[in-house]
């Protein structure tokens, strides 16, 4: 349960910190935890939410639906800006502006809007295709004027490196920051270079992704000083809490399976009162019953 009340704006939280990192939320539990752990913000992955909700990859198979309420339940269990993937706005620019009014109804705090074309995949997937130029602005246009006020702000993703090199990045960035969108966010991995490249210019903050262990010849796991030094100003933690579930459980139940016993993994697994801590129960408890 959250405890409503004048949160900052996502712009606002950028202006307030050098950096943010945030870890990927895939339910509300572990946004709770990530909400507990004292990070600013909340970010809920696609990734996450496809595996975590429908046990699916990451290839646009969810729907606006099953995002936006996965969003509003985490919404209303952490007293915290949530910002959220929108993928490519589940549909032409019409579907986008009712997913823009629906995130903005659940009270979601930033989404970002990809130009990759439908459906869509993984940002770590090779095969990203992007749709034009033009057809992005026409999509970061419907989502803008789709806004009933300025309180949900509207991140421009690009997945364009394979497909046009980082000069390509950079151009399309710029074209989609003049449209008035609030921030800007790279899908692609990259060198701490080529990011810094790109942070230089372009004139609004800009997000990127960390790497999982599988990618880090592509991208190393960078610290956080070496994100702020090349201009980096939210990294996306996308797997972080769901790649760390799926060994946890596993371990667990093939633990148990070998053994006929939970035994072995007594020190690591937790008892009842840390998960008590995680859902806020006595809270809960003392609200009584008014039936």
């Amino acid at each position: 349960m959250s405890n409503p009340g004048r949160q900052p704006t996502f712009g606002e939280l950028l202006a307030a910190h050098p950096i943010i990192a945030a870890p990927g939320a895939y339910d509300a539990l572990s946004a709770r935890l990530i909400a507990q752990a004292g990070y600013p913000l909340v970010y809920i992955t696609g990734l996450g939410n496809e595996a975590s909700d429908l046990g699916f990859p990451d290839l646009g198979l969810t729907t606006a639906s099953e995002i936006v309420a996965r969003a509003a339940n985490i919404v209303d269990c952490v007293d915290l800006p949530v910002v959220c993937d929108a993928d490519t706005g589940f549909g032409g620019t019409v579907n986008v502006r009712r997913t823009v009014r629906r995130f903005e109804a659940a009270g979601v705090a930033a989404i970002h809007l990809e130009d990759q074309t439908f459906p869509k995949r993984c940002g770590v997937l090779a095969g990203k295709q992007v749709v034009s130029t033009e057809a992005f602005e026409r999509t970061l246009d419907a989502a803008l004027e789709a806004r009933r006020g300025r309180g949900l702000a509207i991140i421009a993703r690009t997945d364009a490196k394979g497909a046009e090199g980082v000069d390509g990045v950079i151009a399309r960035l710029r074209r989609y920051a003049a449209r008035g969108v609030d921030a800007l966010m790279l899908g692609d991995l990259y060198s701490l270079d080529e990011y810094a490249r790109i942070a230089a210019a372009v004139p609004l903050p800009l997000i990127a992704c960390a790497s999982d262990a599988d990618h880090r010849e592509q991208q190393p796991d960078f610290t956080l000083e070496q994100w702020r030094g090349a201009g980096i100003r939210m990294v996306v933690y996308w797997h972080l809490a769901l790649f760390a579930a799926m060994r946890a459980v596993r371990e667990a139940v093939e633990t148990l399976a070998r053994d006929g016993s939970a035994a072995a993994l007594a020190e690591r697994v937790p008892g009842y009162r840390e998960y008590a801590r995680a859902v806020d129960l006595e809270r809960w408890l003392s609200l009584g019953d008014d039936g």
